[in-house]
């Protein structure tokens, strides 16, 4: 299948999916090691390491804006626009991971996190290279229909099959996604999927084994 697309929207995409590629990279990193020493270790000890991951990447972050080291630019390419002078949205994503792991059930936080992880991605990249029409912004059908593809796919793995959680799950996720606009999704998508999830495994007393 050709993609149309000029040599200037050609760069672009190809910026946007190195990019996605290492927010995703970067998630599953995160996601791995949390739950590797959650296992071996403890859940405190774990969500302390993320708080160091935290203050290591608000440091880098604060480097990065203050004094722009050149070391630093030949990475720009894995930044937006607004992230040239603004923190990026990597913190937020490890802010609402802290508070999802912190708060939530392990495969609640688990299942959202990784919908925020693959989901976005899938969505992200589905949508720049064969979306057209738009929902709202720049979200697109096709992507949001690869991004909930995704979500379920996701969901299902994570919570063992248990339709009364993925489902809602994933649908959270991805309309969050299609509606957030003003504030970084890394932030309202994982929060608002994972309170869905833990609501509903009160409320049908669901057990995920």
């Amino acid at each position: 299948m050709k993609i149309p697309f000029g040599k200037k929207s050609r760069t672009k995409v190809l910026a946007e999916i190195l990019r996605k590629s290492w927010h995703f990279l970067a998630g599953l990193i995160l996601i791995t090691g949390y739950s590797l020493l959650a296992l071996y270790f403890s859940k405190e000890i774990a969500l302390f390491a993320c708080i160091a991951v935290l203050l290591a990447a608000m440091e880098f972050e604060h480097i990065r804006l203050s004094y722009r080291p050149r070391v630093l630019q030949a990475i720009d390419v894995l930044f937006r626009k607004k992230e040239f002078n603004h923190p990026s949205s990597m913190l937020s994503f490890v802010i609402s991971f802290i508070l999802i792991f912190a708060v939530f059930k392990h495969e609640i936080a688990f299942a959202a996190a990784m919908m925020m992880i693959v989901g976005d991605s899938f969505s992200a990249a589905f949508g720049m290279l064969f979306g057209e029409k738009k929902i709202r912004g720049s979200k697109t059908y096709v992507g949001t229909f690869f991004g909930l593809a995704a979500n379920l796919v996701v969901g299902y793995f994570a919570l063992n099959g248990v339709f009364m959680l993925f489902i809602p799950m994933a649908l959270t996720a991805t309309i969050i996604e299609v509606l957030t606009n003003k504030i970084d999704d890394n932030l309202t998508v994982p929060i608002a999927t994972a309170f869905v999830g833990q609501m509903l495994m009160i409320l049908l007393k669901i057990t995920v084994l």
